[in-house]
């Protein structure tokens, strides 16, 4: 984690790290920005998901929330695609050290393309940051879920579909030039940043451009509030939980870890609440050989 001014310090590594914030310092602005920087196809930030999902949750009246798209970066990131065995057993690797289930048989069956499916999101971000966020979502879903490479154009109009998008734009921006652009842009920016690590959050303070905060890779939960709580100058106030079957009914999928990330459970207690939901018939589990995610069935009556 790198501060870019004089003043409080974060310090350390994951698991070991300390932060110091200045106390009783006000700010008149209205809310912080954060930079997230990822991959969509890297598994760091895959498994991030779970904490991020939790934080923009609780806090997201406090900040603004833009996604970035780089690669864990060029020469490199185009040989180790050229590796799809390798990457399938690093896949495997975190997901037994994070608990995020994926399916790594993508990478031996279908591997994806990074540039196409960046180009996608950029694509989709251009109806909106939301539909932009949504549809990150859905297309991570398909990849690290459902083992699908989504190398065919019609498979990403369907993601399309699933997210909610106007597809007939959404065809015609990703054939033009303007999601190359936009990539680009970003990655443009992320050398700016010196973003060397995904995922990367960046908080700044939108009235005072001189004041911001690099957080590398994974930290604790504390440490993202504690940084959000300095540049606000006052403690942010969590939002409350929404019930289990209400917060699926937004998000549709859910892997088992995202459940007991945000909702403070163990993972034993986070299959019991959701084995509850079972019974209800409300949600039913995809079995991969990772773990469960589920999934969203409740029907209109």
């Amino acid at each position: 984690m790198t501060r870019f001014d004089e003043g409080s310090t974060c310090e350390g590594t994951p698991g070991n790290e300390s932060c110091t914030i200045r106390p009783n310092k006000k700010r008149s602005f209205q809310r912080v920005e954060i930079l997230t920087f990822i991959d969509p196809l890297c598994f760091e930030c895959w498994g991030f998901e779970p904490l991020l999902k939790k934080f923009i949750f609780q806090y997201h009246e406090y900040f603004t929330f833009r996604v970035l798209l780089t690669t864990n970066h060029d020469t490199t990131n185009r040989c180790q695609f050229h590796r799809a065995k390798k990457i399938a057993e690093e896949w495997d690797k975190y997901a037994r050290l994070t608990g995020m289930c994926c399916d790594s048989d993508v990478w031996r069956e279908n591997p994806p393309s990074p540039y196409s499916i960046a180009y996608a999101i950029k694509a989709a971000e251009f109806q909106g940051g939301a539909a932009g966020q949504i549809f990150l979502r859905r297309v991570r879903e398909q990849i690290f879920l459902k083992k699908h490479g989504l190398n065919q154009f019609n498979e990403l109009l369907e993601v399309a579909q699933l997210a909610g998008l106007d597809v007939e734009e959404f065809s015609n921006d990703y054939h033009s030039c303007r999601p190359i652009k936009a990539f680009q842009c970003d990655r443009r920016l992320a050398n700016e940043l010196s973003i060397t690590e995904l995922p990367t959050l960046v908080f700044s303070a939108p009235c005072d451009d001189s004041e911001a905060i690099k957080v590398n890779g994974h930290y604790p939960y504390s440490v993202y509030v504690q940084v959000l709580t300095e540049l606000l100058g006052e403690e942010p106030i969590p939002a409350p939980n929404l019930p289990l079957k209400d917060y699926f009914q937004q998000q549709c999928f859910l892997t088992t870890q995202e459940v007991a990330v945000i909702y403070d459970l163990s993972e034993e207690e986070a299959l019991k609440e959701l084995r509850k939901l079972q019974l209800q018939q409300i949600i039913e589990p995809i079995v991969l050989k990772s773990g469960a995610y589920w999934t969203y069935i409740a029907k209109t009556k």
